[in-house]
């Protein structure tokens, strides 16, 4: 089956549909300069792997969480970092799925997934934070860090759940 996509140029942003197979590289016309897939569909495909690395990262901050409240701290450091990649991955997903958006609904759920994703990503690095500081001995500075992971998971809350990819572009 083929499709087109649409392609904008990153330099003057001419937009340009190309049918077929594939993803080819398009060279703009107008001023030599790459264009890159752009649309809703497009937008709806970084959404769809943001939200798979974002499911991950939640899977493995709980088990993070389980480790660091059992006194674990090294192997609850080692999750929180993993985890920390995760949320860093479906960020740059959904900021992708943001700026390739063509509706204002697909770049609204997109962008809030984007903010509820970097939340939870600031959460777990202090998370990670705060394990070491409790290595360490430093129990005042091990909690100011795990307060203020809370603060990020209570704001991540505030943009509520992420939507199921097939809904982003209904």
């Amino acid at each position: 089956m083929h499709t087109t996509d649409v392609y904008r140029c990153d330099g003057c942003g001419t937009e340009y549909r190309v049918a077929g197979e594939g993803h080819p590289t398009v060279l703009c016309s107008e001023c030599k300069q790459v264009a890159t897939p752009h649309g809703d569909s497009v937008a709806g495909r970084e959404y769809h792997v943001g939200r798979a690395k974002y499911v991950e990262g939640r899977r493995r901050t709980t088990e993070a969480m389980r480790r660091f409240e059992s006194g674990q701290m090294t192997l609850a450091r080692g999750g929180f970092n993993d985890a920390a990649g995760e949320f860093e991955d479906s960020v740059d997903h959904f900021t992708a799925a943001v700026s390739g958006a063509k509706s204002e609904s697909v770049r609204e759920a997109c962008e809030r997934a984007r903010k509820k994703a970097t939340c939870l990503w600031q959460a777990v690095e202090w998370l990670g934070g705060a394990t070491y500081a409790s290595e360490q001995g430093d129990t005042d500075r091990a909690t100011r860090y795990r307060e203020d992971a809370q603060q990020r998971l209570r704001a991540a809350k505030a943009y509520g759940e992420l939507v199921a990819p097939e809904q982003v572009t209904e």
